[in-house]
């Protein structure tokens, strides 16, 4: 491990001496440690190993491809030096490989322990501000998934959620949803809205304010990340509160079950559920039943 005693070596090797091993074979293979020997500075947010056993077998698959691993770890990888002591809560720093990487800074409660991410990664607290010779580095408990786009580009890009940008082009909320710097969408899936009663679909489908309540009700106008989720009621663009809850199992919004975290886009994150939020004054159309859209 690194001795703080130690002559400070550029990043590739203080990356060895950290113990970031996979993080060491893999920036080998991109060819980029004579890039991060350069002069710099650089700042680094570094994965651990068991942010990589971690990987989806998706991102596993992509990466193995040497052109998406490269624009992938210089994603990790900022021009210049940012220290801890200037994260602030939705900073959105640029990268070398050019989309932005935004920090988020929470309290836990009910601990009220404090959680830094980097793109919904935790910061290891124990371990920023590593000095190298030519930078510094962060070490990440998880890794930095590069945004497609913002939400619209995003959800559009998911078959997972065709029914959902439908519901969002019939309202009109496009452009909202494009636009603003930090929202959280809990999306439902296409098998999430199926479970919608066929009465209450056809109320929504015929009423363009009420599709348009139901939709904001899905929406939190802050950067929430699973990691920094707290038990608690979360203010929706719509007006009235979602509450939020974690266990062993994950996070649940209401009655619904967060099913896929931390989706990367370029103005928040996206959370995708298994059913469908209602607010509370559409209470009585909880039932379960087909639809077809």
């Amino acid at each position: 491990m690194l001795n703080e005693a130690d002559a400070l070596v550029p990043i590739p090797e203080t990356v060895r001496r950290l113990g970031l091993v996979a993080l060491e074979h893999l920036l080998t293979i991109a060819g980029l440690n004579k890039t991060l020997e350069g002069k710099g500075p650089f700042t680094l947010f570094g994965p651990n190993d068991e942010a990589f056993r971690k990987l989806p077998d998706w991102a596993k698959k992509a990466v193995s491809n040497k052109t998406v691993l490269v624009e992938f770890l210089k994603y990790h990888v900022l021009p210049g030096l940012l220290n801890a002591k200037d994260l602030k809560n939705d900073l959105l720093v640029p990268t070398v490989q050019g989309p932005k990487v935004r920090v988020n800074i929470y309290n836990k409660i009910p601990t009220d322990r404090k959680m830094i991410t980097a793109q919904c990664a935790p910061i290891e607290l124990e371990r920023v501000d590593k000095q190298a010779s030519n930078g510094l580095i962060h070490v990440l408990q998880g890794v930095m998934i590069p945004p497609a786009g913002n939400a619209v580009v995003s959800l559009a890009a998911c078959p997972k959620f065709q029914t959902l940008v439908k519901l969002v082009k019939l309202a009109g909320l496009t452009q909202t949803l494009a636009g603003g710097d930090h929202f959280t969408i809990f999306a439902p899936t296409n098998d999430a809205i199926a479970k919608v009663p066929q009465a209450l679909l056809d109320k929504l489908l015929k009423d363009k304010k009420l599709l348009t309540k139901v939709l904001t009700y899905h929406v939190v106008p802050s950067t929430l990340c699973s990691a920094g989720i707290s038990k608690g009621p979360v203010k929706t663009v719509e007006g009235q509160t979602v509450q939020l809850s974690v266990s062993e199992r994950g996070v649940k919004v209401n009655n619904a079950n967060v099913i896929y975290a931390d989706g990367s886009i370029t103005n928040g994150v996206i959370h995708a559920i298994d059913t469908v939020l209602l607010p509370p004054t559409l209470a009585e159309h909880r039932r379960v039943g087909p639809v077809a859209i």
